[in-house]
């Protein structure tokens, strides 16, 4: 069969319909439809387009989250939602109010950068709200300072980060990612922002950026010479650029 988008969609919902073990049927009535056909459409390989409904996923999510042998995560369901994020929040809206967010100071996207102006006496509150996809709690906001990343997200530029180990999910290659390592035995602690490719059991920290000076990717190695501890810390959701 031909493996275009739609075809994938379709065919990411069957696999996990079979995962879950339930049928379309006590997936219609778990989902609060009367019978199958409600939504037998999505299952098709005849359905044409690049997701399904934002409002659809939001009802699928607490029937298929947690079934199966192999648990389907939360991320595999969301998987299915469109890429939009605003159309997904509108989904959620009516289920949690929108919590503005901490802004804990800056990330380097470009060379490593010492995390003094991510500690607790920077934080200050902005006026902007997560994504409602994930627990508010996990979610806060850095400035990018640098040009490693300016595809992306420009110097100035604010990123939604997400506590990606108190949110549950996992970290998959090709996610944009918050670093951190440790070096002088714990004293001196730095963070910078990167994408994360992993190739042949090795991960790079890989920029996006037209600058010539960042070109070349970091190996993640979580016990170099010079760090005591490298770890991933959260993972980058989205990109807010202000207008003055």
């Amino acid at each position: 069969m031909d493996t275009n988008q739609h075809s994938a969609i379709s065919g990411h919902l069957v696999e996990l319909k079979d995962r879950s073990g339930l049928s379309i049927r006590a997936i219609a009535r778990a989902m609060g439809y009367q019978n199958a056909s409600s939504i037998q459409r999505y299952f098709s390989p005849d359905y044409t387009k690049p997701a399904l409904p934002a409002d659809f996923v939001a009802k699928l999510l607490p029937v298929l989250v947690g079934k199966g042998e192999t648990p389907i995560s939360r991320e595999e369901v969301l998987a299915l939602a469109p890429t939009s994020l605003t159309e997904l929040e509108a989904s959620h809206a009516p289920a949690r109010a929108a919590i503005a967010l901490d802004l804990k100071g800056q990330v380097a996207a470009g060379l490593w950068m010492e995390a003094g102006l991510f500690e607790t006496d920077a934080v200050r509150k902005a006026t902007i709200s997560g994504d409602l996809r994930f627990p508010s709690e996990c979610q806060y906001l850095l400035e990018i300072n640098g040009e490693s990343l300016n595809r992306i997200a420009r110097n100035g530029d604010l990123i939604l980060c997400l506590d990606y180990l108190d949110a549950g999910i996992e970290i998959k290659s090709g996610d944009l990612v918050v670093v951190e390592r440790s070096r002088d035995g714990g004293h001196t602690v730095e963070r910078t922002a990167k994408r994360i490719i992993r190739r042949n059991n090795v991960i790079e920290l890989q920029p996006e950026s037209d600058d010539p000076r960042f070109q070349e990717p970091v190996v993640f190695n979580e016990h170099d010479e010079e760090a005591t501890e490298v770890r991933i810390i959260a993972k980058i959701l989205s990109v807010i650029r202000q207008i003055d």
